[in-house]
């Protein structure tokens, strides 16, 4: 998928105003039904005890990372530090999490698994359309910005979460649920698109090699040495311990892609190369 959009812009076909318009569908429309979806179709939290620990599994994992990499700017002064600790913090915690629950020979579990996996996508969406929004673009203003933080993926996700609570699960009517998932099925394709289109706009002879080495070790290796050792010592439920693993190992969101092209943000190249890397 990143492949078609790598050659859809190599050949002429998509410029950059339309990977523009793509990403701003993607914030706009496409993430938000997705992420509606998602909620109102699975997310039952009658049925699932400790629900809310799944999201916290998300969560604990974003503030680690971007704890490590506080820790390292204290000292030394980066142009690129918000754009670093965004990419080696924020994981791709949605779509490929489900693939991998999807392809292991879980047996009965599998669904239940399944379910723990996309409340812990709760989590995630909360702090990447707020916390990871603001530091991708907060160089464009010296305070928080609440209006990019109530971002209409943000609102869908909480929007969605009250209606579970308030009408119960599977009350919203199915001539409202399915064209959501026919638009929200499109935002992974969307973003792999993007993401392949300002690869082939990028040069991988400016890549800052040890930066992107940087982002590597503390994504994919550090993180997931953290979450291994605290859950040998301290006593987790299976099923949550599970599902933290499994996020520990995720390679850097491609979401924070669209961010980046949607709100113009500066080193677009830098975070499309971690993706790519991260995810090689």
């Amino acid at each position: 998928m990143g492949a078609m959009g790598f050659f859809l812009v190599r050949r002429g076909l998509i410029n950059e105003a339309g990977l523009k318009l793509l990403s701003f569908l993607s914030v706009n429309v496409f993430f938000p039904l997705f992420i509606f979806n998602q909620i109102m179709t699975h997310f039952d939290p009658w049925h699932t005890p400790y629900w809310w620990a799944f999201p916290l599994v998300n969560m604990s994992m974003i503030l680690t990372g971007l704890l490590i990499c506080y820790l390292l700017f204290l000292r030394h002064k980066d142009p690129m530090k918000d754009e670093v600790m965004a990419i080696a913090s924020f994981h791709n915690g949605g779509y490929i999490p489900l693939l991998l629950v999807l392809a292991l020979p879980l047996g009965a579990m599998a669904g239940r698994i399944y379910s723990c996996v996309l409340l812990s996508i709760i989590g995630w969406d909360t702090l990447l359309w707020s916390l990871g929004v603001w530091l991708i673009t907060r160089h464009k203003s010296s305070r928080i910005d609440f209006g990019r933080m109530c971002n209409p993926p943000l609102i869908s996700m909480f929007a969605a979460i009250i209606l579970v609570f308030a009408l119960g699960h599977r009350m919203v009517p199915e001539a409202v649920l399915k064209p959501a998932k026919i638009l929200g099925d499109a935002a992974l394709a969307v973003a792999m698109i993007v993401i392949g289109g300002n690869l082939s706009l990028s040069r991988f002879r400016e890549v800052q090699w040890v930066k992107l080495s940087g982002v590597v070790l503390i994504k994919l290796i550090a993180l997931p040495l953290i979450t291994l050792t605290f859950l040998s010592l301290v006593k987790v439920d299976p099923l949550i311990s599970f599902v933290a693993i499994i996020q520990s190992c995720m390679p850097s969101s491609i979401t924070l892609s669209i961010i980046c092209s949607n709100y113009q943000t500066k080193n677009q190249k830098f975070v499309n190369q971690c993706i790519f890397v991260t995810h090689l």
